[in-house]
């Protein structure tokens, strides 16, 4: 090991939430504002985005993922060799 250099584990996220979970958190918190329309103005996005979001047709973006309190995270696997 060089001087100075620390090696750790890496870490690997655990996915807590899905997509199934975060568009039910979208539902709840539009029905908390009591309209998609609401709660896209407060958000900051277009209601025929979060109309789009919650009909699958858009994945939800940056503005909507935080806030909802989530963040997308990407993750590689290596594929196991086929025997």
């Amino acid at each position: 090991m060089s001087r100075g250099v620390v090696r750790r584990a890496p870490v690997v996220p655990v996915p807590v939430e899905g997509t199934a979970d975060a568009l039910a958190r979208l539902e709840a918190a539009i029905a908390e504002d009591g309209s998609a329309k609401a709660w896209a103005a407060r958000v900051g996005v277009s209601d025929v985005y979060v109309s789009d979001v919650r009909r699958g047709v858009r994945k939800p973006g940056p503005a909507v993922l935080r806030a909802l309190g989530l963040k997308l995270v990407v993750r590689y696997e290596r594929e196991e060799a086929l025997s």
